[in-house]
């Protein structure tokens, strides 16, 4: 199997196509794989780093003032002859698209050589990429339902990332000078971290009273703020976490921004959730993902504008004292979990090449 990859902008983007290559070569070592995309963005260092192929294009995410985006939207229409020649040269089987301005390049590119290709939504709404780009798709591949208008067949199978965390361990908290036998929150907010959250978990922190034991992984940008401050013996703050599907599946209840990879790794963990859901993200879509999950009794919000450190505590140990709710969450959890996301996504690419072949 020859299959191009494009993926990246963001880890939302780019880690679940990742997994999914990484289980493809697990299967069958023989296939050749390649990434494509921004020589400015996450994929350009990380792809590399998994072992894959990488082709990088010189292209930024079209965003700022208007003469900017006039200008990015300028080059993802430029870049599509050069992913053209490079599609000619590898010689793809098939093509998959996870979002982001620079798979519009690679798929267009892919649409014009008449190489079939799929898309994947990791959000619970379409991405601006993928909505322009579904009809002459050969299947959505979906990690939440979707109501959508469209004669392209939508293949609901999940988040391929799903792979990773099923493979991975349960995490030993003696490591982190904590307890495997008390209730332990996770709080995570990204490998950047939040500042307008950051602001309220310092004064919970610097408060803290409770009787649960609670890990903050606060990001690189606000490590020093904690590093001299003197904890209770019950509080973990690091600064980054390399094995967070681990840490995930130790913990009781997580605190989290609701973006696609956040919420892949909860949901596979099968744990509840109390999410803060980021404003400042394309078409609002982590407030829509923290919505589908509170409404399918996954999760609880709270909105960024109502947030504060009594409400924030408040809401926190409400569900660490409600078993049965924690129960009930977890139950939940399960309706949106595909252990075998990656599995499925791979035998519909085999059956989309073996068609191919026979026609």
């Amino acid at each position: 199997m020859n299959i191009i990859f494009s993926a990246g902008g963001t880890g939302g983007h780019l880690y679940p196509a990742l997994a999914l290559a990484s289980y493809i070569k697990s299967q069958d070592s023989s296939s050749q794989i390649l990434f494509i995309g921004s020589n400015y963005r996450i994929e350009a260092t990380k792809v590399s780093e998994y072992g894959f192929m990488f082709k990088g294009l010189n292209i930024k995410t079209p965003s700022g003032s208007l003469l900017k985006k006039v200008i990015g939207y300028k080059d993802v229409l430029l870049k599509i002859k050069e992913c053209q020649k490079i599609i000619k040269e590898f010689k793809p089987d098939v093509v998959i698209g996870f979002g982001g301005y620079t798979s519009y390049s690679v798929l267009k590119a892919s649409e014009r050589l008449k190489i079939p290709y799929y898309l994947h939504e990791q959000n619970s709404i379409i991405g601006k990429a993928n909505l322009t780009l579904l009809n002459k798709a050969q299947g959505l591949i979906c990690a939440y339902p979707l109501e959508l208008k469209t004669n392209t067949p939508l293949h609901l199978l999940g988040n391929p990332t799903s792979y990773q965390i099923k493979k991975s361990s349960i995490a030993n908290l003696n490591d982190y000078g904590l307890s495997n036998d008390l209730p332990t929150l996770l709080i995570m907010m990204g490998s950047q971290g939040s500042m307008i959250v950051d602001e309220f978990i310092y004064d919970m922190i610097v408060h803290y009273d409770d009787n649960y034991q609670l890990i903050y992984v606060c990001g690189n940008n606000y490590y020093d703020r904690y590093h001299k401050l003197k904890l209770n013996d019950k509080v973990k703050v690091i600064a980054y976490e390399n094995n967070m599907p681990s840490l995930i599946k130790a913990c009781t209840l997580i605190v989290s921004r609701a973006g696609a990879s956040a919420l892949s790794e909860i949901i596979s963990a099968n744990k509840p959730a109390l999410l803060i859901p980021s404003i400042h993200v394309t078409n609002n879509h982590q407030y829509h993902n923290a919505s589908l999950l509170v409404k399918n009794e996954c999760a609880l919000i709270i909105n960024e504008a109502e947030l504060s450190r009594n409400l924030l505590s408040t809401k926190i140990n409400e569900l660490l004292n409600d078993h049965d709710l924690l129960v009930k969450m977890i139950e939940n959890t399960k309706k949106f979990n595909y252990d075998d996301s990656a599995m499925l996504i791979y035998q519909l690419l085999k059956n989309e090449i073996g068609d191919n072949i026979e026609k």
